[in-house]
């Protein structure tokens, strides 16, 4: 446990509570905000919704908070009888991803700025397994962590108005999928025929913090075989 508040505690709105760990976000924390998280949907029903991000927990609440020095002892005391904060039920999810020049608009450029060949990018894009730090950005947006040093670069200088959805993309130290149509300013490596969001479902989203991501490259030919099957709902993820 660290010495001290374990995170800092802002009321940014009378229903609203921000608290924040000052630290790098890495696997250890994640694990602290999973089951912290749980912990405080469990016990504070006044608490209606928890936006998760790198190193930052916002809490919704139904009503203003009157007593903040007593609601903050009630959120130390939580997090300190957590005595674990172990990795627990996460899955490990196989996006298929075809890195054909067809779907890859950037690819060439791109590697060329990290002095590396199209094929070694894509070696080391699959060769790591990433983990979900949270959602958001847009509806089923994965922030993944994990990307090799080797592959970080500076985003677009000029964000171009439409990235296709499925668009596997790198950008700074992180790389993700665009779930829907929208303007981008990743770099553009790839694309999945595998939907990321399906607002008709109940869990919209198919991952969530904590999982694993494992993209695994597939031809062009593949890619519209998938892309059929998954129209005909012959075809759908499963997780390990």
């Amino acid at each position: 446990m660290e010495n001290g508040p374990p995170f800092r505690f802002f009321i940014t709105h009378p229903k609203v509570v921000l608290l924040e760990w000052d630290t790098e976000p890495d696997d250890a924390l994640l694990n602290r905000l999973i089951e912290f998280r749980k912990a405080i949907k469990k016990e504070f029903v006044e608490v209606i919704q928890i936006t998760q991000g790198y190193c930052s927990l916002m809490l919704f609440h139904d009503k203003a908070i009157n007593t903040i020095d007593r609601y903050q002892t009630r959120l130390n005391l939580l997090y300190s009888s957590l005595v674990s904060f172990s990795k627990k039920n996460s899955k490990l999810w196989r996006i298929p991803v075809c890195y054909s020049e067809a779907w890859a608009p950037d690819l060439n450029a791109l590697s060329k700025s990290l002095n590396m060949t199209k094929d070694t990018l894509i070696e080391k894009h699959v060769s790591v397994r990433y983990r979900v730090q949270f959602i958001g950005f847009l509806p089923g947006f994965l922030y993944l962590s994990g990307l090799p040093k080797i592959l970080e670069c500076a985003r677009k200088d000029q964000p171009v108005s439409h990235v296709a959805k499925g668009s596997v993309a790198i950008g700074g130290k992180q790389t993700g999928i665009y779930p829907v149509n929208s303007p981008g300013g990743w770099h553009l490596i790839g694309k999945t025929p595998y939907p990321l969001f399906k607002p008709q479902e109940e869990n919209p989203c198919f991952a969530q913090a904590g999982d694993s991501i494992q993209f695994e490259p597939i031809t062009l030919k593949n890619y519209w075989e998938l892309e059929e099957r998954i129209k005909n709902k012959t075809f759908k993820i499963r997780p390990e």
